[in-house]
């Protein structure tokens, strides 16, 4: 089978790009043909097909002035070049299916209407709220979103897009026109969402429930190179936003001076976070690191810690801990708790609260004998949800079922 998978990066950035990039590998080893679609981007990893990517657009920064502006908001709203680039990769790769994951600003949908002309069908997952809000974690600096109101205005004043009211309006305003003229909808054959949470919200929000798979993440296979080592530190890994939860987690910590947090990650809230740090000489900021110096690193925590504060849809970050042996504490919030068995796979507290998180952590700090045993109950649980042949198979039947159907 011949595949194109369609993401904003292409390399190892976040979540989502790191599953797409394992399916990937996956695919190829079993024999499929695949290939990328992306945005041209500096750190992207080399490709045989990066001529057919379009061009790079600075979203960093947020809304650019002037001819930045508007080329940022046509790119949003319909990118002619990523409709001409994609009906161009379509007629040489010739692919039976086209995966989509996060393309919204630097991509567009227009890729799916190049789709359509060719007679390619294309499914997509759902890794954010990104086609219910331009607030694309249902999140604001006041806690989550009320999710009966996710009208313009209300998810302008979120400021979520680089904090600024007009970046967030500007986004709002083309989501809204992408969903009113359906240019995800009538063109995407299936959605896989990574939790029961996030299938549940798309179908309130009007999308078809006979579309949408729930299929959650996979563990990579890294199990049985690093297995786990307990070092006894309690470790984050992840971006350091607000949203993320992590001053809950060094507040927490304040409890325990005697034991080490790693902190391995970037993002635009590591300043505040080492403010809340400040004093704390069992806090160590690691930095974004990926490959086998993060598998190293999950494979020595004594606990994995997931404390976020926004509707996590399910994290990565947990299957990459679970397989190795480690017990992970997740936040209530979102479909995570699907995944972590409470004190069975690791703990459920409630988001935001320090208190139950230090509650929490302290099972595992002073019992090693009860870290141990909720790690081996961990590696079960990614064997029994995240089994990477299983998913493999899952999408594959999918891939085949929207083909048989084009025939």
């Amino acid at each position: 089978m011949r595949i194109i998978h369609v993401n904003k990066y292409y390399y190892d950035r976040a979540g989502a790009e790191i599953y797409m990039l394992d399916l990937m590998r996956l695919q190829e080893e079993d024999g499929h043909q695949v290939a990328p679609f992306s945005m041209d981007y500096p750190k992207n990893f080399p490709s045989n097909w990066s001529d057919y990517f379009v061009s790079e657009i600075q979203t960093e920064a947020g809304v650019g002035r002037g001819f930045g502006k508007l080329k940022q908001f046509k790119r949003a709203l319909w990118s002619r070049e990523a409709y001409i680039k994609m009906s161009k990769m379509i007629d040489v790769f010739n692919p039976d299916v086209v995966h989509v994951h996060n393309i919204y600003t630097q991509i567009s949908p227009s890729i799916l209407k190049a789709c359509q002309k060719h007679k390619v069908p294309a499914v997509m997952t759902v890794h954010d709220y990104a086609l219910l809000s331009a607030n694309y974690s249902l999140w604001s600096k006041d806690g989550s979103m009320d999710l009966n109101k996710l009208g313009i205005l209300a998810t302008a004043k979120t400021k979520f897009i680089k904090d600024s009211f007009v970046a967030t309006l500007v986004l709002s305003i083309i989501q809204k026109w992408h969903k009113w003229r359906r240019l995800y909808d009538k063109h995407i054959g299936r959605y896989f969402a990574d939790s029961r949470f996030v299938k549940d919200l798309m179908v309130k929000n009007g999308y078809d429930e006979e579309k949408i798979s729930v299929k959650f993440p996979f563990f990579s296979g890294a199990r049985e190179e690093f297995a786990r080592k307990d070092k006894g530190y309690i470790l984050f890994a992840g971006r350091l936003e607000q949203y993320k939860g992590v001053q809950t987690l060094i507040k927490a910590m304040k409890e325990f001076p005697a034991v080490e947090l790693k902190i391995a990650g970037s993002g635009n809230y590591e300043k505040e976070l080492r403010k809340i740090a400040k004093g704390m000489k069992n806090v160590e900021f690691v930095g974004w690191i990926s490959g086998h110096a993060k598998d190293d690193l999950q494979a020595g925590a004594r606990v994995s810690v997931v404390p976020s504060i926004w509707n996590e849809p399910a994290g990565i970050v947990i299957f990459e801990s679970l397989e190795k042996g480690v017990p992970v504490i997740v936040s209530d919030a979102g479909g995570m708790k699907e995944i972590v068995e409470d004190k069975i796979s690791g703990r459920v507290f409630r988001a935001g609260d320090v208190k139950d998180l230090a509650r929490v952590l302290r099972e595992f700090i002073y019992d090693k004998s009860y870290a141990d045993s909720i790690g081996e109950s961990a590696m079960q649980r990614a064997v029994e949800i995240g089994n990477p042949e299983q998913h493999l198979k899952e999408i594959i039947d999918v891939y085949k079922g929207l083909m048989d159907k084009d025939d």
